[in-house]
């Protein structure tokens, strides 16, 4: 039989012949050989039948990798635009490549936004809260930038939620037993999505310029979802200053809103829904 080149590491005192699978020979205390792979001719060609069958296992195995993922990635789409809660159809459009930008600050809290958004695929963990003047695009920032984890490489699960509107939702069920949009189903949704977006934070108690304070219900549902997520990082738009915030809700709350934050504030941007009204 035809002998092969023995390589360095393998013991010199053993006869190797090319009709025994390299890879597929076990050595024992340094000099028998246990269970040899025996080689077999194929189309002329000499070839393991153990790498063979390697071979089979590994292209299935990718072959199940890559339709799980596009199993995860059509799941991941579809909660993200099938499952999401908008006050506004409108922001089904926004993107970062168009929200306009005025002026310098604009400009600057869009910028951020984008290095955030970066931040987050990078698998930095923390809270982005945007905060300010009404109108300014906040939540066009917001969904804009969950959409772009969503269909980048990250193919991350993210979902908006306006919570007035969640919280209206949540109240019809009291009464329709029937309807699956509970209280716990919002919470076990959001607790699970990598990146969530808790959009117009106080506008639920419609609480804006008054001295109201959260009811105990929406307390406990936005307690529930916040400590959910210790360990994820979400979205959180506001018109309300930090100081109403606290006076709105209860301050462990508002600690996990604000947990590890980076604060984009609007002082400058106007109300773009008002730019054309004439008086």
């Amino acid at each position: 039989m035809e002998k092969i080149t023995i390589p360095e590491k393998w013991p010199k005192n053993i006869t190797y012949h090319s009709e025994i699978c390299e890879r597929h020979t076990y050595i024992k205390d340094g000099l028998e050989i246990v269970k040899p792979i025996q080689m077999m001719m194929v189309d002329g060609e000499l070839v393991c039948p153990r790498c063979e069958l390697e071979k089979e296992d590994d292209k299935l195995q990718e072959a199940i990798q890559r339709r799980y993922d596009e199993l995860l990635k059509r799941k991941n789409y579809n909660t993200f635009y099938n499952l999401s809660i908008l006050s506004d159809k409108t922001i089904l459009a926004a993107t970062l490549d168009n929200y306009e930008v005025e002026h310098q600050e604009a400009r600057m809290n869009k910028r951020t936004v984008v290095e955030s958004v970066a931040r987050f695929k990078d698998g930095q963990v923390f809270n982005l809260v945007l905060q300010g003047n009404q109108g300014a695009g906040k939540s066009h920032l917001a969904y804009a930038a969950l959409r772009e984890l969503n269909e980048s490489e990250l193919n991350a699960s993210c979902l908006f939620v306006n919570v007035e509107s969640m919280m209206r939702t949540i109240k019809d069920s009291f009464n329709n037993k029937e309807r699956k949009h509970t209280e716990s189903y919002f919470v076990e949704l959001m607790s699970k999505v990598d990146y969530l977006a808790l959009d117009d934070i106080g506008a639920e108690t419609g609480a804006i310029g008054t001295d109201k304070v959260a009811t105990d219900f929406v307390q406990r549902v936005l307690y529930a979802i916040t400590t959910t997520r210790q360990d994820k990082s979400s979205i959180i738009t506001t018109n309300l200053s930090s100081e109403t915030l606290f006076h709105m809700y209860d301050k462990k709350l508002v600690s996990r809103l604000f947990r590890n934050p980076k604060f984009v504030v609007f002082k400058e941007t106007k109300d773009k829904r008002m730019n054309n009204i004439p008086f």
